[in-house]
């Protein structure tokens, strides 16, 4: 592999891995903002992962798509990463105010639930990866 494409998968996952931290560090004081860096810790990641199968992940937000699309190279993935969509809904619901009601903020069960899928789908991806990529991360 390239040294340019082995830096931009690392990139990507290195990414998802503070995306994740993040949501971890703002779990309590800011649910809303810490369960959409859940959704964008399972979408980095997935695009790491197509990034180092040569193929272009776009600019969709859905985390089903990235899914299937990464299934194609690792087929596994569809039944491991099949409830993983849920995280996909959090690319806007708290991101913007759209139907704003008192209920505005997730509750620890659904945050806990979206870091526990997208800790699922990064620690999924990053087994999938040889060693000259996770090595120097």
């Amino acid at each position: 592999m390239d040294k340019a494409k082995r830096i931009l998968v690392q990139f990507w996952l290195k990414k998802a891995q503070r995306d994740l931290n993040a949501a971890q560090k703002l779990a309590q004081e800011l649910p809303d903002i810490a369960i959409y860096h859940c959704q964008q810790g399972a979408e980095k990641a997935l695009k790491g992962f197509l990034v180092f199968h040569d193929n272009d992940p776009g600019d969709t937000h859905n985390i089903n798509t990235l899914v299937k699309l990464a299934s194609k190279f690792k087929p596994e993935f569809a039944l491991l990463l099949k409830e993983a969509g849920y995280l996909s809904q959090y690319n806007q619901t708290y991101r913007y105010p759209m139907e704003v009601t008192e209920d505005f903020i997730p509750t620890l069960g659904e945050l806990k639930k979206a870091y526990k899928l997208a800790m699922e789908v990064y620690q999924n991806v990053v087994d999938s990866m040889p060693d000259e990529i996770t090595g120097k991360m």
